[in-house]
C-alpha cells in the first residue's frame, strides 16, 4: 500500500512540475507573439 502511495505521489508531482512548465512556456510564447505584433 505505502509503494502504491509513493507512486501516486511521484506521479502528481511530476504532473504538477508539467503542468508549471507549461504554463511557464505558454506564457512566454505569448510575450514572444505580443511583442511581435507591436
Amino acid at each position: 500500500l505505502q509503494v502504491a502511495a509513493s507512486k501516486a505521489a511521484t506521479l502528481a508531482h511530476t504532473g504538477l512540475i508539467k503542468a508549471y512548465l507549461g504554463s511557464f512556456a505558454l506564457s512566454i510564447l505569448v510575450m514572444i507573439l505580443i511583442t511581435q505584433t507591436l
